[in-house]
């Protein structure tokens, strides 16, 4: 029975094999049997432009036997963007390498179907927004309140419970071996670089949204430590504190929201 092979967004690489007994994984992978196919999957995590991430889904396609389709996290629009910035043995290919492309790569060299395996980013923002201000909706009430904890709950239960892998999950030392670590330098440099080239708007807007908010509350602090250590006891003083207090408590409580609800639990 043919394999799968799949790159992820925790950059996971997927193979699935023949129905007998279950191969050996190797680090940084997870081999469970699909539950319908009975076909044996390989979950390959990786980290999105690390050196050491790419020489693996490389030595995955290549060495996987009987190989039936390399299915990459990525949807239709952002899939066509990566082609269209660093097609083989460009300039953009040779800054911007990553594990998916190099798989595909692979896999086109073999012969086998390419498949794209994430939900459309296009829906991505509009829902985002929707649970934005939903979120700061449910900070008015207790009842929202329950409703932010049992989603941070259940998207947390969701996000890190491997209980239904029976044991057989990634591990903390399979992202601290050093080749990984070397790479994270070359990762942390790639990411926000790919991000600028693939929607240089987009990006560029967020950046200085992020920037200039940032400068604003740094100097807002500053004014009010400045106040307060003056003897200043004003109205506008406590409630210019108040407000940086609950910016500082409700940002990661909406922010969390947002990352394990829209983009992991729906998205997955």
């Amino acid at each position: 029975m043919p394999s799968i092979v799949r790159l992820a967004a925790v950059a996971a690489l997927v193979f699935a094999g023949g129905v007998g007994a279950l191969r050996t994984a190797r680090p940084q992978t997870v081999i469970v049997r699909d539950a319908h196919s009975k076909r044996e999957v390989t979950l390959i995590g990786c980290m999105h432009y690390n050196p050491a991430s790419i020489n693996l889904a490389e030595q995955c396609v290549v060495e996987t036997e009987g190989l039936g389709a390399v299915v990459v996290e990525s949807c239709e629009s952002r899939w066509r963007r990566t082609r269209e910035i660093s097609p083989l043995g460009s300039p953009g290919r040779r800054l911007l390498p990553s594990e998916m492309m190099a798989a595909a790569a692979v896999a086109e060299e073999r012969g086998v179907p390419l498949s794209l395996g994430d939900a459309d980013v296009g829906d991505l923002g509009p829902r985002l927004k929707e649970l934005l201000i939903e979120s700061l909706r449910d900070l008015l009430s207790p009842a929202g309140w329950k409703r932010i904890y049992d989603d941070l709950a259940r998207g947390a239960a969701l996000a890190f419970d491997t209980s239904d892998l029976d044991g057989d999950n990634l591990k903390l030392e399979d992202f601290l071996r050093p080749d990984i670590l070397l790479g994270f330098l070359a990762s942390a440099g790639r990411y926000p670089l790919a991000a600028f080239v693939k929607a240089p708007v987009q990006f560029g807007t967020f950046a200085a949204v992020v920037v200039a908010g940032g400068f604003a509350l740094d100097q807002a602090a500053l004014d009010a430590d400045v106040a307060i250590a003056a003897g200043d006891t004003s109205p506008a003083v406590a409630a210019l504190s108040a407000a940086l207090i609950a910016i500082d408590v409700v940002f990661p409580i909406v922010a969390g929201r947002l990352l394990l609800v829209a983009f992991l639990e729906e998205r997955n």
